[in-house]
C-alpha cells in the first residue's frame, strides 16, 4: 500500500517537473547511443556506420521516449485533462450547440430531480 502511495506521488509530482525529466532523459538516451556509438568504432566500424548500427540496435529513440513518458505520468487523469480540453474547444467553436447542450442538459437533470422526488415522496416515504 505504501508504494502504491509512494508511486501515485512520484507520478503526480514528475507532472510538475516535465521539462527537467525530458531534459534528463534526453540526456541519458544521448549518453547511451553515444556509448553504443564508441563501442561500434572499437570494433572497426566507420562513424557513421557505427551510428546506424547503434540507433538500430537501440530501437527507436521516440518510442523509447513515449515508454517513459508513460511510466512517469497518470495517463488516466492527461487523458481525462485531454478530453476536457477538447470538449471546451469543441463547444467555444459552436455557440449554438453549446447553448442547445447545456439547454438540454438543464431540462434533463430538472426533470430528474422532479421525477425523483416524485417517486420518493409517494412510493417510499408515502
Amino acid at each position: 500500500m505504501h508504494e502504491l502511495l509512494r508511486t501515485f506521488i512520484r507520478r503526480l509530482t514528475a507532472r510538475f517537473r516535465r521539462r527537467r525529466l525530458e531534459d534528463d532523459l534526453d540526456e541519458e538516451l544521448r549518453s547511451h547511443l553515444e556509448m553504443g556509438i564508441e563501442l561500434n568504432m572499437r570494433k572497426g566500424m566507420s562513424a557513421a556506420d557505427a551510428r546506424r548500427e547503434a540507433l538500430r540496435s537501440f530501437g527507436g529513440v521516440e518510442r523509447t521516449k513515449e515508454m517513459y513518458r508513460d511510466q512517469r505520468g497518470l495517463p488516466m487523469i492527461e487523458t481525462a485533462w485531454q478530453d476536457l480540453s477538447f470538449g471546451i474547444r469543441t463547444l467555444r467553436r459552436s455557440p449554438g450547440f453549446t447553448l442547445l447542450a447545456i439547454l438540454c442538459l438543464t431540462l434533463g437533470i430538472g426533470a430528474n430531480a422532479a421525477v425523483f422526488s416524485w417517486v420518493e415522496g409517494i412510493l417510499l416515504r408515502p
